[in-house]
């Protein structure tokens, strides 16, 4: 009876352990238990992990970037761009060295453009960083500080020199003391700036940024629009000078009339300041494509003298919690969205007819899925066909070699994201993921987005337009097919409704977007060089194609992201080179974020996090070891696999057993201590 009873116990035990690894612990912030530190090296290593044979460098060499038909070409044929934002006090390192070693780590994980972001500043403040901009506080907003120009010109020439390419983003950050940005003072100020800066000659390249090919684009503004801004407390009419509006309450009881009369006064305030910075950019001599704002910020017609368009997104944005120090984020995976994330609001503001840019982009720390954000959108990203991708951000801090994270948007020090960037280069950069030959134009009159913006503003809603009126085209269908948008047509255009199942295939068959089990999605790409994976296994065996095939172990989220890629794009069976990526939960030391209660039941924990300035700990970031059985197509007595340590060299030998059929098997865990793995085939 005693062994019945323990039989009996142990099914029960092992069933409990199954149901726990199934299900999801959604909102949860695990323990520390099992954690190791690891922070991905400043000074990396050769080897499996080096992907900078992907830039062509210097970069500029095969002329400026210019459009031909919708996008971006130069002398070498079509190019487009694997970037991230470099922000405010990381333009300026504190020395030489991190320079290079800060060009040579971005060259490294295959990133071929920085956009420089928040360098027009006295100094860049925000939250536990505080650090001198590119300006000096004389009151002008004009006035360049040498010593900081020539930090700032050392870094452009180490970037060009490895291959990457310049995003100028110009007016960022600038505060004009609650003055209008566009009133013709500041409009001169601006363009002032703008002319020492395109003029300045960088004394390591001998170039100014006119004559520089290795500037590839150029943005005139942030997220700085009138449409956007307008807070009702006072609104201009450039008509006369005079308040239009006095208030949101007002406008709320106005007429349809006067509600789209106020759109086009701020939208004409828009777009014609944004045409005046761009004359003057072409009177300077600027050759690359230029454009404003992006584009959500103001309307897709007020930028429509651009040369390209541009976005924003963030997944689950942190916001302000209780008092100035205290933010808070909502900690949920995007895998699980049924209606494609963000990213298939991204591709509602895809331009039929010209180039289209995302130049921010994050699911922001310490949501504990972040590691899923940079593959998902460069994956679709290249279905789509998209010209440039940006993750916002490397680093915001002159000392560039950070062991932990400071920021939300910062990437520099964030091991579970940062090791993924590799596969995003291979799927987008190297173009791993096809782009889709069906594309769906959907015609956008400009009636119908005057009725959504009407609609918003009856509504009080401050949610942003994605073409509510559309229903003919649904947000799913998006993450199948390639989908642009006609903003100059005149009349809608419908499309055949297809049924849209829980396993969403894009064209091609490369990218499965899965949903069968609800909260335990999965996110899976099957290329010939590069595999990828995002979301909750809940014990499947994953097929990765070409023979391939993994099963994923306990986690301390029931959840992992994993990326395969070859590292000379010849597959994973012969003669090839591969890096294995697998990552988890990850957080830095002593940090003390707290989860609320949830309001609909106390007794559970809700999936808001908060955050002080005060709880976010200090280095070494730490992560956990993902336990999973890797099959692979070749055969087992002639693959290799080795566990890689911070730099990306060989740590320890990784047994590979023989399966069944004679291939190779390879057992992955917690005890290798690391997050990534080098397979070779003899």
């Amino acid at each position: 009876m005693k062994k019945v009873f323990i039989l009996i116990f142990a099914t029960l035990a092992f069933l409990a352990q199954g149901i726990a690894q199934e299900t999801p612990r959604v909102g949860i912030v695990p323990s520390d238990e099992g954690l190791f530190p690891f922070v991905i090296s400043y000074d990396m290593a050769r080897g499996a992990t080096d992907f900078s044979s992907l830039l062509d460098a210097p970069a500029g060499k095969h002329g400026f970037t210019r459009i031909e038909g919708n996008h971006f070409v130069n002398d070498a044929g079509r190019i487009r761009f694997n970037g991230v934002n470099v922000v405010g006090g990381a333009c300026f390192p504190v020395s030489h060295e991190q320079a290079e070693r800060m060009a040579e780590r971005l060259a490294h994980f295959g990133f071929n453009l920085v956009r420089l972001h928040f360098f027009d500043l006295v100094d860049y403040r925000f939250r536990l960083i505080h650090e001198k901009g590119l300006l000096v506080d004389d009151g002008t907003w004009c006035t360049i500080d040498p010593e900081q120009q020539e930090k700032f010109d050392y870094l452009l020439y180490q970037f060009k020199k490895h291959g990457i390419y310049l995003d100028v983003n110009l007016m960022v950050g600038r505060p004009f003391k609650g003055r209008n940005g566009f009133d013709e003072e500041i409009q001169q100020k601006e363009i002032e700036l703008t002319q020492k800066l395109f003029t300045h000659v960088n004394p390591y390249t001998g170039l100014s940024w006119i004559d520089d090919p290795a500037v590839a684009l150029v943005e005139t503004n942030n997220e700085n629009a009138i449409v956007r801004t307008w807070e009702g407390k006072e609104s201009w009419d450039p008509a006369n000078g005079e308040p239009a509006w006095q208030s949101r309450k007002e406008l709320y009881k106005a007429s349809p009339e006067k509600k789209l009369e106020m759109l086009e006064t701020l939208e004409a305030a828009d777009r014609n300041h944004w045409n005046r910075q761009r004359e003057k950019l072409l009177e300077l001599g600027v050759k690359v494509p230029i454009t404003s704002t992006q584009v959500d910020y103001t309307t897709p017609w007020a930028v429509m003298d651009m040369d390209y368009y541009d976005i924003h997104s963030y997944w689950c944005h942190p916001s302000k919690s209780g008092n100035k120090d205290e933010w808070a984020i909502n900690n949920i995976p995007m895998v699980n969205d049924l209606k494609g994330g963000r990213l298939a609001g991204i591709a509602s503001y895809r331009p039929a007819d010209r180039p289209f840019t995302v130049s921010e982009y994050n699911h922001p720390f310490p949501i504990v899925y972040g590691a899923e954000g940079q593959p998902m959108l460069r994956a679709y990203a290249a279905f789509q066909g998209w010209d440039g991708v940006i993750a916002h951000s490397y680093n915001n801090q002159p000392d560039e070699e950070p062991d932990f994270l400071a920021y939300n948007f910062t990437y520099a020090a964030r091991t579970d994201a940062m090791a993924h960037f590799i596969a995003c280069a291979t799927m987008f950069l190297r173009t791993d993921v096809k782009e889709s030959e069906n594309e769906y134009v959907l015609n956008m009159p400009r009636k119908d987005y005057e009725a959504d913006w009407i609609r918003r503003l009856n509504n009080r809603v401050s949610d942003k337009v994605i073409w509510a009126s559309d229903t003919t085209f649904l947000l799913e269908h998006r993450m199948m097919h390639r989908f642009a948008v006609d903003f100059k047509a005149t009349e809608h255009k419908a499309y055949p409704m297809e049924k849209v199942g829980p396993v969403q295939v894009s064209d091609g068959g490369q990218i499965e977007w899965n949903h069968e089990i609800p909260d335990q999605s999965m996110f899976i790409v099957r290329t010939d060089n590069t595999k990828m994976f995002s979301g909750f296994p809940a014990g499947r065996a994953i097929d990765w194609g070409d023979g391939i095939s993994f099963q994923v172990g306990e986690t301390k989220l029931g959840w992992t992201t994993m990326s395969l890629v070859s590292q000379k794009a010849n597959g994973f069976a012969k003669k090839s080179t591969a890096l294995l990526v697998a990552t988890g939960y990850t957080k830095q030391t002593d940090q003390k974020f707290t989860v609320e209660p949830d309001p609909k039941d106390p007794s559970k924990p809700s999936t808001i996090i908060h955050s002080r300035n005060e709880d976010w700990g200090h280095g070494p970031m730490l992560t956990e070891g993902i336990p999973a059985t890797v099959k692979l197509a070749s055969k087992a007595r002639k693959t290799r696999c080795w566990a890689l340590d911070e730099r990306g060299k060989r740590m320890k030998r990784v047994k590979v057993k023989k399966a069944d059929d004679g291939c190779a098997q390879i057992e992955i865990g917690p005890e290798y201590k690391t997050v990534w793995y080098e397979i070779r085939v003899r």
